[in-house]
């Protein structure tokens, strides 16, 4: 119930916060991982620059798709804040599509 009411009960937004948090989103590295058989992009499609690992942290911190109010680096730099999950929990705003299935590779 905690993530449900902590954003506002919008079943969307919990679904990517938990996938964000967990993992177990639809990037390039989770598909090497699970589904590596099935021959699927890996690469960032978002980023203007070079391409990029699909990960992640590559969301979070990288990918110059997004925008972020944060200025961390990594994971563990975004954990050592005061409230980690008011970070990404406003990334997640910022970018309604960011650990979405339509951000894919």
């Amino acid at each position: 119930a905690f993530p449900l009411k902590r954003l506002g009960g919008r079943p969307t937004l919990v679904s990517r916060f938990i996938r964000c948090i967990t993992g177990h989103a639809p990037t390039g590295q989770y598909r090497d991982r699970f589904r590596y058989r099935h021959g699927e992009p890996t690469m960032c499609i978002l980023h203007s620059g070079n391409w990029s690992y699909h990960t992640r942290e590559h969301v979070l911190f990288h990918c110059d798709y997004y925008t972020r109010r944060f200025r961390y680096s990594s994971i563990d730099d975004l954990l050592q804040s005061l409230d980690p999950f008011y970070d990404i929990q406003h990334f997640l705003l910022d970018n309604p599509t960011a650990f979405s299935f339509e951000d894919a590779p």
